[in-house]
């Protein structure tokens, strides 16, 4: 390992190295739990539909409570509301599993549990971005996102190959009690930090603080700018390589094998990204953003293209590494230009802005494909992100805006 002036120098950090510990159990836990829940869906008479249900509603949830978490957090202290709702999240899951593994829960108790765990994980995301402060240096808030970033990229690789084995052998209701036993370390982890009591500067109601972090959020071009850039993304170019891509490979590519290799080339992007940003650190990390993030066009196109498996695959493991520098980069960038007291409610609404396209995406990539054709969609996406890449670098506010 590094000094503790190296790249890994966090770690040397008792209470973030504790934070990385519990975040990190439970970001694995939490890359297992769709697949355990689609599992348990299914496994207990549950059709397609219900399962969208239940996944639906739960996404549905994550997204309406993110504004409510980020007053939360600033309001009452981002320790205390990560382990509130690591506390829900266990229940919930938990509860979850226990009906599994007895019989046949009815579906209307799997999308409530869902949504409230769900509710949990929107109250706990706004958290995260005002507790790292909290906790590390702030010349080693970058390395901290990285390698934060780093355990929910391998979260996401290794939980669902871990929750097929799971499945597999002792069902998906144990698959969910492993996921409800990781939160339960991560609030011993949390419990265990060293930080100040917390103390809001201020007394108003919860309304005027929402409307306060949507004040900070709006009032530097550079981050509101940003955030609808990637709403854009995540509705018109993410969107449509999520819906179309599995399209694509059942249609030419050979099948789920062919897309399954497409995703986990994405995923090993993301974490082998680490290395890079642990040492690189832009003086214009809005700039870098938008370009990293134009490396999608490449597989929107190649798709279009049907292009050979590898091919496709390699413009994914791009994609995959530019996902990492937009979360790391960004992150970062909000942490060092926000006030701590106000972090928690610009994360929620930058978050919110940025997801808002996607549910939209998702539904209209499919609908247009069905008249224009996939591959049309498809060289859109790819082209509009070219230009509106050219675009935003354009922008003063955008290449003005420095670390």
């Amino acid at each position: 390992m590094l000094g503790a002036s190296g790249t890994l120098g966090p770690l040397r950090n008792r209470d973030f190295r504790l934070f990385f510990l519990g975040y990190g159990i439970s970001l694995f836990g939490a890359g297992m739990a769709p697949v355990g829940v689609a599992f348990a869906v299914l496994a207990s008479g549950g059709s397609p539909a219900d399962l969208g249900l239940v996944i639906g509603g739960g996404v549905a949830t994550n997204v309406l409570c993110l504004l409510a978490g980020g007053v939360v957090a600033d309001r009452f202290g981002r320790r205390g509301a990560m382990i509130v709702s690591d506390m829900v999240r266990l229940m919930a899951e938990g509860t979850f599993a226990a009906l599994v593994l007895l019989g046949h829960p009815p579906v209307w108790a799997m999308v409530l549990l869902y949504a409230i765990h769900n509710a949990g994980y929107g109250f706990f995301t706004p958290a995260v971005a005002g507790l790292t402060p909290d906790i590390v240096e702030r010349d080693r808030l970058q390395q901290a996102n990285v390698l934060i970033g780093f355990a929910k990229d391998l979260g996401v690789v290794a939980g669902p190959a871990i929750a097929g084995v799971l499945i597999a052998t002792v069902g998906p209701g144990m698959v969910l009690a492993v996921d409800a036993a990781t939160y339960g370390l991560s609030v011993l982890a949390l419990a265990m930090l060293r930080i100040p009591r917390y103390t809001k500067q201020t007394a108003s109601s919860p309304l005027t603080d929402m409307r306060h972090g949507f004040y900070a959020w709006r009032a530097q071009s550079a981050i509101w700018i940003t955030s609808v850039a990637c709403a854009l993304f995540n509705g018109l170019v993410y969107a449509p390589y999520l819906v179309l891509g599995p399209v694509v490979s059942a249609a030419h590519l050979g099948g789920g094998d062919s897309w399954g290799l497409i995703v986990a080339a994405q995923g090993a992007g993301s974490v082998l990204a680490a290395p890079l940003l642990l040492r690189w650190s832009p003086t214009r990390p809005v700039v870098a953003i938008l370009v990293a993030l134009a490396a999608w066009a490449l597989p929107d196109a190649c798709l279009a293209l049907t292009a050979p498996v590898p091919l496709i695959a390699a413009a994914a493991f791009l994609g995959g590494v530019s996902l990492a520098i937009m979360s790391v980069l960004w992150t970062t960038m909000l942490q060092r230009k926000v006030s701590n007291e106000l972090i928690g409610r610009v994360s929620s609404v930058d978050a919110v802005c940025s997801y808002a396209l996607a549910p939209v995406g998702l539904v209209a990539a499919s609908a247009v494909a069905e008249t224009a054709g996939t591959a049309s969609v498809l060289w859109a996406a790819a082209i509009w992100q070219v230009v509106s890449t050219v675009v935003l670098v354009s922008l003063p506010a955008v290449r003005g805006a420095r670390a």
